[in-house]
C-alpha cells in the first residue's frame, strides 16, 4: 500500500510516497513529473513561496520513511538502480560504504567510464607558441598544457585575461 508523508520544509505543500512518487497538495494531489539530473537521479522541481526548488526523490523518500540515527550523509540504492526509489531499495550509508557498494556491484566502473567520456568530449585542443622563437606545441587540452608547463595561468591566456604564460602564447586550435 502506498503511503504519503510531507517533504520537510514545504509546509505540507508537497508529499513523497514510499513508492518514490511526489505529489503537490497545492494542485489537488497532482503527481509531479520527475526528471533525471546529470548523474541519473530523479528530481522534481517546484515553486514554493515564490522560489524555485529542486528535490532529489531518493533523498526525500529516505528522509520521510527511513530512520537515520547515526546521521549518515548518503542514500544508497541497494540494487544499484537509480530509478528504483522505493523505500525498500534505499538505505542511509557513509561515503565510504557507498563507494564500497559501487565497487562491489560494478557501478563504480560505469561511473568512471561515463565521467571520462564526458571529460574527453569537453577537451579542446590548444596550441602553445613560444614568444621568442615562434615554435609551436599542440596539446589535447588546457589541463595537458598546464601539466606540461607546470603553470595554472594558461586558461587565463586562452580566455584573454593574460597575454602569456611560461613564455608562450596559447590559442584554441582551429579545426
Amino acid at each position: 500500500m502506498e503511503m504519503w508523508r510531507q517533504i520537510q520544509g514545504t509546509h505540507g505543500a508537497f508529499e513523497v510516497s514510499n513508492g518514490g512518487r511526489v505529489r503537490s497538495n497545492l494542485r489537488d494531489g497532482r503527481i509531479l513529473k520527475q526528471q533525471k539530473d546529470t548523474k541519473g537521479y530523479f528530481r522534481v522541481r517546484v515553486t514554493l513561496d515564490g522560489r524555485k526548488r529542486s528535490f532529489k526523490v531518493h533523498r526525500e523518500v529516505a528522509r520521510a520513511f527511513l530512520a537515520n540515527p547515526d546521521s549518515l550523509p548518503q542514500v544508497n540504492h541497494i540494487d544499484g538502480d537509480k530509478e528504483n526509489n522505493h523505500v525498500e531499495n534505499l538505505e542511509w550509508v557513509s561515503n565510504t560504504d557507498n563507494a564500497h557498494h559501487a565497487i562491489r556491484t560494478g557501478l563504480w566502473g560505469n561511473c568512471f567510464a561515463a565521467s571520462q567520456r564526458a571529460n574527453n568530449a569537453r577537451k579542446t585542443p590548444i596550441i602553445a607558441e613560444n614568444e621568442k622563437t615562434g615554435d609551436r606545441i599542440r596539446f589535447e587540452s588546457v589541463s595537458a598544457a598546464e601539466r606540461h608547463f607546470n603553470n595554472r595561468h594558461i586558461s587565463d591566456v586562452i580566455n584573454g585575461k593574460r597575454d602569456h604564460a611560461a613564455g608562450y602564447r596559447f590559442y584554441r586550435e582551429v579545426v
